[in-house]
């Protein structure tokens, strides 16, 4: 079925709770496995969610997709990166054909992964990835709105399409991952907006800058969150925000509106979803956390949102590889799950849950 932004946005269309009786379901199983209760901590807790989520009491994690959003931003010109946003373009298709870090993990894993142009700032079609392209890279906020009205509106709509698309395809679960030059600075911004928090505590080297480049990315960030008040959550968006991020924000949605899990990656998905669930409240139990990304402001994020990331390791990659990495996690848990001794069948009487 095809939702339209439209309609959530005007809260016509509103999310409904992930099935609590299919939560206890799957954790009643769990505590058949023979180890003690809630031996697998957060990893019960996240299994038995995918499996509400999807209505299944044994959770289907081998129809998994990546899913890498790919757009450029004006911002760029004000020094707030160390690369240019030819490297865009550049990473997409290198994504496109599986050839970089979160590819070669997800092939691993079985995931398959496709990456969509939504807003790359060239005028040809990248190899390797799907033309989606709204507008060639947004416009520098620190001058005008990153985007029209209109064209978030068709990002968020074109993110939960892809929703669409892919549940029809057989994808039973989603991951979450992006690919910008710039990104990072959009997202503080955002960030800032959102969670009130001053530039400084938002603000991260992204990629890599030195010590002058970060001082010059505050100064941006810094003289961005003077410039409006009182935005609405998709004006934050509109305003700051990027091409990528937005579709992110209606892949968030249409995975709670289509009943398909949504894996996060680190600051730039989970900014994502955080203005995803100031539009349409709710769409935070339809989302799994991965890790807790080097961006200083990820852990803010992770409150906000109640979903604290599992994996620590000061990963700075994007790509939805940290999405990936907490797929290999899952499926880890997975196996457990269905093939290790029951309680039934190990000569030692089932633990309680108390």
């Amino acid at each position: 079925m095809r939702y339209l932004f439209s309609e959530v946005i005007d809260k016509k269309i509103k999310i409904q709770p992930v099935d609590s009786h299919m939560l206890e379901k799957i954790q009643d199983s769990w505590d058949k496995v023979s180890k003690p209760i809630n031996g697998f901590g957060v990893f019960e807790s996240l299994y038995s969610k995918i499996g509400a989520i999807q209505e299944r009491d044994i959770p289907d994690l081998e129809h998994g997709r990546l899913i890498v959003c790919c757009g450029d931003h004006g911002v760029v010109e004000e020094g707030v990166s160390q690369t240019d946003q030819s490297v865009t373009r550049i990473c997409a298709e290198n994504i496109g054909k599986g050839l970089t870090t979160a590819g070669v993990m997800a092939r691993s894993l079985g995931i398959d992964v496709c990456a969509v142009d939504v807003g790359i700032n060239c005028d040809h079609a990248v190899p390797g990835t799907i033309n989606k392209k709204i507008r060639k890279g947004t416009a520098n906020f620190l001058k005008e709105a990153a985007m029209t009205r209109e064209e978030c509106i068709l990002a968020i709509q074109l993110g939960m399409d892809l929703v669409q698309e892919s549940k029809e395809a057989g994808y039973s679960i989603l991951l979450l991952g992006e690919m910008g030059i710039g990104n990072t600075t959009s997202a503080a911004v955002m960030a800032g907006y959102l969670l009130d928090m001053d530039a400084g505590k938002v603000t991260g080297r992204g990629a890599g800058l030195d010590d002058k480049g970060l001082s010059k990315k505050v100064q941006v960030v810094n003289k961005a969150l003077s410039m409006y008040e009182d935005l609405t959550p998709f004006e934050v968006m509109q305003y700051f925000g990027g091409l990528e991020l937005a579709t992110m924000t209606g892949i968030v949605i249409g995975g709670a509106l289509q009943g398909v899990p949504i894996v996060l990656d680190g600051m730039l998905s989970m900014i994502s979803a955080l203005v995803a669930d100031r539009i349409a409240p709710g769409v935070r139990e339809y989302l799994l956390p991965s890790h807790k990304s080097n961006e200083p402001v990820t852990n803010a994020l992770g409150i906000e949102l109640g979903i604290q990331p599992v994996i620590d390791g000061h990963m700075a990659l994007g790509e939805g590889t940290g999405a990936v990495m907490m797929m290999s996690l899952l499926k880890m848990a997975d196996t457990a799950y269905n093939k290790a001794l029951k309680f039934g069948d190990s000569g030692v009487e089932q633990y309680k849950r108390f």
